[in-house]
């Protein structure tokens, strides 16, 4: 769950932290405090698009961190996707920040390593579910209903939805490579003659597993080994003579001579002497050490210019077959069975055919299969839904999944075989209708937030964030809410914005922002509310005052949600 928020230099916030505890966390306060802020900081953190509007004026960046304990978390997907991304969690503990600068640029990080944003959104989308007005227009989109029946139904669904689309993508491969065989021809011809390239090219490199390492290997060692016969080259050449001039060695002997013969009549030169004889049989014997080190290491240019070209032909045949040695050889090994099963073939188009009749009555098999098992949740979810909008002061209205069969032209979609969508009636002796029918502001956040209490039951992610739910409601219906806030919070962490008494009264944990003005700057305040403090706002929201009536009112009604 978050335990921890702060938020720096964000819009008309300066500086803000959060520490929201279990249960319901409310954050209320007057109009244009910038409530709504803290889930636009929160989803930053998430991985929402970064703009450099959201910097506070005079900053050159802002900043929003969150600290998740993530100690009860037993979701194998989400530890195996941290690590992967090399993510260590601190004792079940997860930071993630986000800073964006007034370049528009933004910076992401999880526990001080760096992350993409597609990654923030992986991880973080585990972690939590923000649910924001504009989410409440989500349940008009009708191709969303589907996803959330699936959710709602759960893995055997999930599980035929998968098997469905993996055998429409067969299904449809075969129906193309039937429609290119029928449209051309000398399709089968072409393409034996591509086949038939392509396995002679790759059997001609015979490229073996785990030769590319040996090859990157082998050419690391021969440039080294370049270097140092170079090297040893050249103090060689330094040692030796040519046509033209004496070697070292030779100058050093001839003095040697010279100076011996120069002793033979000075004493006083014997030592001199002494130092160049001894020198000279040194430098003879480095010599010496040089040419046999040269003759041992014996320099192939030739292997190096033939480990590149190998190289050079293993990129080729990347390009063309497979990103690794193993890939290239599988599409030899596929072409010859292709190649094969073209020289056998006769009629391979009547084959084809036959086989997309098998393929489309296992297809067809699998979409009713999907579909029995979509109707049979549907119940589920309705007569849970219709439930759920009862408790939310909607007694009288009706909540159905309306499913209508595919024409045939385009039987086959991609969701399944049926168009699938949510329907609702609040009144009776109304027909139910699309959701896209519904008028009330109040009514769509009521359903939505049905749908959301239903399908929590089923959901793994700790920590779900309504921005606003109670938007076009009020008196009991806003207690009716709070109510079911409550309820989800019993085994979520729930964060709330709200403007209503209700709500807040309902919180486990309030947080009241307010604005101030200093030197011409406005800025948002945090307050974590005592008891007190929780009493006066609820008396604030009541009737905008804190007269002795409205406090006990508050009071009361706080008092009401203390189960």
């Amino acid at each position: 769950m978050l335990v921890r928020l702060e938020i720096r230099d964000f819009a008309v916030i300066s500086n803000i932290v959060f520490e929201p505890g279990k249960g319901l966390n409310v954050i209320s306060g007057e109009t244009g405090a910038g409530k709504s802020l803290i889930v636009d900081a929160i989803g930053l953190i998430l991985g929402a698009k970064a703009s450099r509007n959201l910097i506070r004026s005079g900053s050159s960046s802002c900043f929003a961190e969150a600290v998740f304990d993530c100690s009860d978390m037993n979701d194998n997907d989400f530890t195996c996707l941290l690590n992967e991304n090399g993510i260590e969690d601190d004792d079940g503990m997860l930071i993630i920040s986000r800073t964006v600068y007034d370049s528009g640029k933004s910076v992401a990080r999880i526990n001080g390593t760096g992350v993409t944003n597609a990654v923030l959104r992986q991880i973080s989308s585990m972690l939590v579910d923000i649910h924001g007005q504009h989410d409440t227009q989500a349940i008009f989109d009708e191709s969303m209903h589907v996803k959330l029946l699936d959710s709602f139904a759960g893995a055997k669904c999930v599980k035929l939805h998968d098997d469905y689309v993996r055998s429409l993508q067969e299904f449809k491969s075969l129906v193309l490579r039937i429609k290119e065989i029928s449209s051309s021809p000398d399709y089968l011809e072409r393409r034996r003659e591509y086949l038939e390239f392509a396995v002679n090219e790759i059997d001609s490199a015979a490229f073996k597993d785990g030769e590319e390492e040996v090859l990157y290997e082998t050419k690391k060692k021969l440039s080294q080994n370049e270097m140092l016969f170079s090297s040893l080259t050249n103090a060689q050449s330094f040692l030796s003579s040519d046509s033209s001039y004496q070697s070292p060695v030779q100058a050093l002997n001839q003095a040697s001579r010279e100076l011996l013969k120069a002793s033979q009549t000075d004493e006083n030169l014997k030592e001199i002497a002494e130092r160049a004889k001894a020198l000279s049989l040194d430098l003879e014997a480095l010599a010496s050490d040089l040419d046999k080190e040269l003759s041992d290491r014996n320099y192939d240019e030739g292997l190096k210019e033939r480990t590149e070209q190998r190289i050079g032909l293993l990129y080729e045949l990347k390009a063309k077959y497979g990103a690794t040695i193993a890939d290239i050889n599988k599409f030899a090994s596929d072409s010859k069975k292709e190649l094969d099963d073209i020289e056998k073939n006769k009629d391979i188009l009547n084959d084809l055919k036959k086989e997309r009749t098998v393929k489309e009555k296992g297809l067809l098999k699998i979409a009713e299969d999907l579909s029995s098992e979509r109707k049979r949740s549907a119940k589920e979810l309705e007569k849970a839904i219709t439930k759920e909008l009862s408790d939310l002061e909607m007694p009288n209205a009706v909540f159905e999944v309306s499913f209508v069969r595919r024409e045939k032209a385009k039987f086959f979609s991609l969701s399944g075989i049926d168009d699938i969508s949510f329907r609702f009636s609040a009144n009776p002796g109304q027909e139910a209708r699309a959701l896209s029918a519904i008028i009330s502001g109040g009514e769509a956040s009521r359903i939505m937030l049905a749908i959301k209490n239903v399908l929590s039951r089923v959901d793994l992610i700790p920590t779900l964030i309504f921005d606003e739910i109670d938007t076009g409601v009020s008196g009991k219906a806003s207690l009716a809410i709070a109510n079911k806030l409550k309820a989800i919070a019993s085994s979520h962490q729930v964060l709330c914005v709200t403007h209503t008494a209700q709500i807040a009264a309902a919180s486990d944990k309030g947080f009241v922002l307010t604005k101030k003005v200093s030197d011409g700057n406005t800025e948002t305040v945090s307050t974590n509310l005592d008891k007190k403090g929780k009493i006066s706002e609820v008396s604030r929201l009541l009737s905008g005052s804190d007269s002795e009536s409205s406090l006990r009112l508050a009071e009361d009604l706080i008092g009401s949600f203390d189960f």
